[in-house]
């Protein structure tokens, strides 16, 4: 394992802690219960580990320095996803709590990384 991979998992394991610790308080700003606001904190991390596990794989780290191809494939797929989420919100609606808008829209991120990591791995 090189210095690079230990590093993004380091860096993945980081983002996953601070997105645990927002959904609780997101939950916990809706009035939910404390079992509840620790569901959307696992949630929350885990849906972070899946996006930036996604990203890592379409870069190829594991095989190394990823090629300036990678590079550009990586960030357009993530600003599609950026770009369904962006419109997600937009459709969430101001009638429905903050929490739920965030989960409506960091839902529709994880999916649409989902469907980019198919289709880095159809592509090739």
């Amino acid at each position: 394992m090189s210095l690079l991979q230990v590093q993004v998992l380091g860096f993945i394991l980081v983002v996953a802690f601070i997105a645990a610790f927002a959904g609780h308080r997101l939950a916990v700003a809706d009035g939910a219960a404390g079992g509840k606001a620790w569901g959307w904190a696992g949630l929350s991390a885990a849906a972070t580990v899946v996006d930036l596990g996604t990203v890592y794989s379409a870069l190829e780290l594991s095989k190394g320095s990823p090629s300036p191809a990678r590079i550009g494939a990586a960030v357009l797929g993530v600003l599609c996803a950026v770009a369904v989420a962006v419109v997600a919100y937009g459709l969430a609606g101001a009638t429905v709590s903050r929490g739920c808008r965030w989960c409506v829209t960091a839902t529709a991120f994880s999916v649409a990384m989902s469907v980019f990591a198919v289709m880095i791995n159809l592509v090739g």
